[in-house]
């Protein structure tokens, strides 16, 4: 089985619900999560996960269109990257 591991940043204000509607559409598209790191900062609400796709019902642009819809639900900004492309961006 390859590893497909995928960054996903959700940022926007905060409200009840993102993290849940969030999950909840990883879960749906069966992507495992496997690690999070979320912050309130003077009402602002930020996201990262990295999670695994290799066991998804999906492929990474349905898994990106699905998450895109969750975000425009929930009202917030959503980022996908596959993991190689977001640690050749933020190189120092």
């Amino acid at each position: 089985m390859n590893e497909e591991k995928v960054v996903v940043t959700v940022l926007g204000l905060n409200k009840p619900g993102i993290l849940a509607g969030i999950t909840k559409a990883i879960a749906d598209s069966n992507v495992s999560i496997e690690d999070v790191s979320q912050k309130i900062m003077q009402g602002y609400f930020a996201l990262m996960m990295i999670t695994e796709l290799s066991t998804a019902n999906c492929n990474f642009e349905e898994f990106q269109n699905r998450m895109q819809e969750a975000a425009a639900k929930l009202d917030v900004k959503i980022f996908i990257q596959h993991e190689e492309v977001f640690k050749v961006q933020h190189r120092l």
